[in-house]
């Protein structure tokens, strides 16, 4: 558990610093040599063909059946990856660096995107529609390329979007002193007000759960990004193939220590 965020800062370094020192895998470089594997997310987005190849090379380690769930795992990935330390900057209530796909790049490790690149020094102040209409403005382009070359929902990949958003707030909420979390949720409310596009308005909720002395806040998500169809059979912990008294059940045993 970690002490509440000092005095603001104005410098990408020193709010990417706060952010991971709060949530140490929110890590992120200002660099992006594509000799160390790096790729330009605006390259991606305008060679949709370049995206198919990558996808394509991570659905074996992710033991994806076939491309369109290859794609949706994609997706929940980079969704977490690209603005996690502007949803993280913005849950702390700290100004927002730029994810622009011209000045963002992700490198690929564990067969998905799991580290982002901010190339460029701007910083936003933190504001709900400023940072919705970024990831919107970013993930629309991604989702559209994906879907010119590989057949895939786009309430499916949305979904994948906002549940994405959602777990960084709530990873930011989880690792916060108790006094902080009630403001950080309410951010992540004002963001999803804001983030009216997609299908975000259906795409899940933010949901608080009560045992004894305890009170934990998740995301109840209400479509299935198709982990279960891999290999491992996995579930996420938030998804729509739970019945609600199954989700409850594994909510209340995680308040308890059990789960």
């Amino acid at each position: 558990m970690h002490a509440p965020t000092p005095a603001k800062s104005r410098d990408l370094q020193s709010i990417a610093a706060a952010v991971a020192d709060r949530v140490s895998y929110f890590r992120s470089a200002t660099a992006a040599p594509a000799s160390e594997g790096w790729h330009l997310c605006a390259d991606l987005l305008s060679h949709p063909a370049a995206l198919h190849e990558l996808i394509g090379s991570t659905a074996a380690g992710r033991g994806a059946p076939d491309l369109p769930v290859a794609a949706s795992l994609f997706v929940q990935a980079y969704a977490f990856r690209v603005p996690s330390v502007a949803l993280g900057a913005f849950a702390l209530g700290l100004p927002t660096p730029c994810i622009a796909p011209g000045m963002t790049a992700i490198a690929i490790a564990r067969h998905r995107p799991a580290q982002v690149a901010y190339l460029d020094s701007q910083l936003d102040e933190p504001d709900a529609t400023t940072l919705a209409q970024a990831i919107a403005d970013h993930l629309g382009q991604l989702l559209a390329a994906i879907r010119s070359v590989i057949n895939v929902g786009e309430r499916l990949l949305w979904g994948n979007v906002a549940a994405s958003c959602a777990t960084a707030f709530r990873a930011i909420e989880g690792a916060s002193v108790e006094k902080d979390r009630p403001s950080i949720r309410t951010r992540a409310e004002a963001f999803f007000q804001a983030a009216d596009f997609g299908g975000f308005a259906s795409a899940g909720r933010f949901e608080t759960v009560e045992e004894g002395t305890k009170n934990g806040w998740y995301w109840t998500r209400t479509n299935c990004c198709l982990w279960y169809q891999t290999t491992s059979g996995s579930r996420c912990d938030d998804c729509s193939l739970f019945t609600p008294a199954e989700l409850l059940a594994i909510r209340v045993a995680q308040l308890q220590g059990t789960g």
